[in-house]
């Protein structure tokens, strides 16, 4: 009985994704491709979530960042698409829809709590951001706040804009205008057919042949950051910042590997740090 049950609800659930994906592409229909925007390039890079502000000025987007401590956010200038911010930020999250922009377009105010009233102001103009007390957010910051799910599908005033995750990529954010709304733009221009509307494709990343390579997990990561020193593979890394400036590899003879400070920021954000022919890839 209780196999039974859980098939039917298995089912129930395609059916749902499937009714889901459907309906989107019934709704495109109606839209054009407009532009893709992609978050960062690192291994864990994924959109978590979409807001448009009510003021129609602006797009907000967070994507995950490569080590938890932190988040990106992105700002973009509506129907222009032309990036305002593009921060990483010291937060383990941020709410964006417990989150509001001033009226003015000059500030957003995030919350970085998802159950209290804790906000940072951030400067659109300069990106410098400040904590603030709930009661200096706009419309009334100091309300209980509400628990919702992320959404990843937004559209403007007047639906003539729909923007959502990428399907293929989980760091892009692709924007569809409305066919009617494309043609009044364009209709001096005269309307490129949609055959023609070429896609940027991700540019996939390729690891050369020519590099020796080390991975690590989690675990080891932890390790090296927090003591310095790391056992991989037939190697010693050390962590020096001194020493680390007559490095060099050789896969042949090097047995300790020694690296700089920096070098454990860059894995945390690009996901690998490469001196020469060495490349040491941190955890996914």
């Amino acid at each position: 009985m209780q196999r039974l049950l859980f098939i039917f609800i298995l089912l129930i659930g395609i059916g749902v994704q499937s009714a889901c994906g459907q309906s989107m592409q019934e709704e495109l229909s109606d839209y054009r491709f407009e532009i893709r925007i992609k978050g960062p390039s690192h291994k864990r890079s994924k959109l978590l979530e979409v807001k448009v502000d009510k003021y129609n000025n602006y797009l907000a987007m967070t994507f995950a960042a490569s080590s938890y401590r932190y988040i990106h956010l992105y700002i973009y200038r509506l129907y222009t698409w032309q990036p305002v911010q593009e921060l990483r930020i010291e937060a383990k999250r941020i709410e964006l829809y417990n989150s509001t922009f001033d009226v003015d377009g000059n500030y957003l105010y995030a919350n970085t709590d998802v159950y209290k009233n804790e906000f940072l102001k951030i400067d659109l103009k300069t990106g410098e951001q400040e904590p603030v007390n709930c009661a200096q957010v706009p419309g009334n910051g100091c309300r209980p706040l509400e628990v919702r799910q992320y959404e990843t599908t937004a559209k403007t005033i007047g639906e003539n804009y729909i923007i959502f995750q990428d399907p293929k990529f989980d760091n892009y954010v692709r924007v569809f205008v409305r066919r009617e709304l494309y043609k009044i733009q364009n209709e001096d221009q005269g309307e490129v057919p949609d055959f023609l509307m070429v896609e940027e494709e991700e540019e996939v990343q390729k690891i050369s042949a020519s590099f020796y390579t080390i991975n690590v997990d989690e675990q080891q990561f932890k390790e090296l950051k927090d003591y310095g020193y790391l056992k991989a593979q037939k190697f010693d890394i050390i962590v020096n910042d001194e020493l680390s400036k007559t490095f060099k590899f050789d896969k042949l003879t090097t047995s300790t590997i020694v690296m700089p400070k920096s070098a454990i920021e860059t894995i945390e954000n690009e996901g690998e740090w490469i001196n020469g022919e060495l490349r040491i890839a941190g955890p996914e």
